[in-house]
């Protein structure tokens, strides 16, 4: 207990004390937690800097230590190093989504020709003939006389809406500019922050604390250590199981796949594009679009039952130390309870509460139950027969 508090707790019984202490606590978490949902718009940037500190901090820790150099400058370093990867990176792939876009540009009118070839012989096949002026794209008076008639109304919505569009467009270009910022400095004193922490912890209760959150984020750690060789796998099996049936750009789509695939589910968003890549691929190519449609589909599907059937259960099982049957259960109260972020923090919050019930309960219940330390049969003196 702080000094002082015996003033207002000193007449209190040792339960008493403890009991106001817990309730203390509990009314400061419920304030936080307000004050936190409050100014959630404000917070959202420095929450997701903190975390990105948090997992590369290890990181950048060995780097520091390895090469010598102070930690402001190898943060200097990791941020120069990132800014021109992500220039190159972002280079090459605006050249090749523009030439992609150029590409898919070239052959629209082709593929619009074999739409209506298509949708003709689908009407004469059914008996009903279509007039060839129906099956020929919209002139411009036809635009035209649409904009007459609804241009006014789409404009009072694009109006109505612009404040909206606004105000997201002022919120990504802030979560884009305060992230880094936010970003660097938690990374130069990510380790300052966490002595200055442990410093001002209750002397009493600080080696209690600290070994609590040791414990919580080993077991986080271990998880996101475990998410990302999910990932990784998940990645490369997409991508190269796509580029065996023909989908076009598969490795891009599969390594956007398996970035998606940090949230459970999410690589679901992966499909479409893959779906409609197979198709460009089948009808440049002339052959029939259905079979590598399917076979796209089928990949993701067989990816999908190899990640939540034998890699999560696997692999975050033996890095979250967890049964597997106990990591496919959490991921479901997860999902059921809180959906996509309830499956993404389903696995940590399992284990931490795994290794906290390790440290505090388990042994008052084997102490309850008389089990002695060395042996494996509860009873006095050590006997392994009731009675004995």
């Amino acid at each position: 207990m702080y000094p002082g508090m015996e003033r207002h707790f000193g007449s209190a019984s040792a339960a008493g004390r403890r009991i106001a202490r817990l309730l203390a606590l509990l009314v400061a978490l419920a304030v936080t937690c307000l004050v936190a949902y409050a100014l959630r718009a404000v917070l959202t940037p420095v929450a997701i800097a903190l975390a990105i500190a948090y997992i590369l901090n290890p990181l950048v820790t060995w780097a520091e230590r390895r090469a010598g150099w102070p930690r402001l400058l190898t943060v200097l370093m990791a941020f120069l190093g990132t800014a021109l990867l992500l220039l190159i990176g972002g280079v090459y792939l605006a050249t090749l989504v523009v030439a992609q876009v150029q590409q898919l540009a070239d052959n629209v009118p082709g593929y619009v020709e074999a739409l209506q070839r298509w949708v003709q012989s689908s009407r004469n096949e059914s008996g009903t003939t279509l007039p060839a002026a129906s099956m020929a794209l919209p002139t411009w008076d036809v635009v035209l006389g649409f904009l007459r008639e609804h241009g006014v109304s789409m404009a009072r919505a694009a109006a109505g809406n612009l404040a909206t569009v606004l105000a997201s467009v002022y919120t990504v270009v802030s979560l884009v500019v305060l992230i880094p910022v936010f970003l660097f400095f938690f990374l130069w004193r990510f380790n300052d922050i966490v002595r200055t922490v442990r410093d001002h912890l209750p002397a009493p209760q600080r080696e209690l604390i600290v070994s609590v959150v040791q414990t919580i984020d080993l077991a986080v750690a271990n998880f996101f250590r475990g998410r990302l060789l999910v990932c990784l796998v998940v990645a490369l099996a997409t991508g190269v199981g796509w580029s065996l049936v023909g989908v076009p750009y598969s490795l891009p789509l599969g390594l956007l796949a398996g970035l998606l695939n940090l949230v459970p589910f999410l690589s679901l968003l992966a499909v479409p594009p893959a779906l409609f890549c197979a198709f460009l691929g089948a009808t440049e190519a002339g052959r029939p679009w259905a079979l590598p449609v399917v076979l796209t589909m089928a990949v993701y599907l067989g990816v999908q039952a190899l990640e939540s059937f034998v890699l999560s259960p696997a692999i975050e099982s033996r890095t979250s130390g967890l049964h597997p049957l106990t990591v496919v259960l959490a991921l479901l109260i997860g999902g059921h309870l809180a959906g996509l972020l309830g499956l993404l923090l389903a696995v940590p919050v399992a284990s931490t509460l795994k290794a906290l019930a390790a440290r505090f309960v388990l042994p008052v219940l084997r102490q309850g139950a008389g089990f002695v330390p060395g042996q494996c049969q509860p009873g006095a003196g050590g006997s392994s027969k009731p009675g004995g």
